[in-house]
């Protein structure tokens, strides 16, 4: 059979597959048969890629309700302060470990690394504004501290994006207190 007879009838039974005309194993029986293996191993391709961008859209719902949960009991709610910061830290700690247990598994990773680091920001600049109430030098040294370990993560995890975020944010620090 020439190769444009081919690509029809493999186009058709792709069509009755998604339109469930045909049962499934079917379906792959005949693709198989008539592509001579070799749409398996393109579909098994594309089926990997679509799980792969299922699995990132879950981890940013997950990350994004959490980052707006954490800012809603911040600024929303009458919790007490102690209840506050155990539910940020909470948050921190579930999206490190979530970041190391991916980081041996799956490409985008970083993502809960950048989640827990913004956390982290929100979490001791809330401390910093409790215990040493809304002193602008502790709060430079926080903000300094928190870029250094930005830096120092970046190079010890070798991501780009930190180190760079650290000396942007060490940079614009020191511009604020020189000016």
């Amino acid at each position: 059979m020439n190769s444009s007879r081919k690509e029809v009838v493999i186009k058709e039974i792709i069509y009755w597959k998604e339109h469930k005309m045909l049962p499934d194993h079917y379906c792959d029986y005949l693709l198989a048969l008539y592509s001579e293996g070799e749409f398996e191993n393109n579909h098994n391709d594309r089926m990997k890629g679509n799980k792969l961008v299922n699995r990132l859209s879950l981890f940013l719902i997950l990350i994004s309700a959490l980052l707006l949960i954490s800012l809603f009991v911040i600024y929303f709610t009458e919790l007490a302060f102690v209840l506050q910061m155990m539910i940020l830290t909470s948050f921190v700690v579930l999206l490190l470990i979530l970041g190391i247990y991916y980081s041996k598994k799956e490409t985008w990773y970083y993502i809960f690394y950048i989640s827990s680091a913004i956390l982290l920001l929100l979490l001791s600049v809330q401390l910093t504004d409790q215990f040493f109430n809304h002193y602008s030098i502790a709060l430079l040294i926080t903000l300094f501290l928190n870029c250094i370990l930005w830096v120092v993560t970046g190079w010890k995890l070798k991501l780009l994006f930190f180190t760079v975020s650290g000396v942007v944010g060490i940079i614009t620090l020191s511009i604020y207190i020189l000016v």
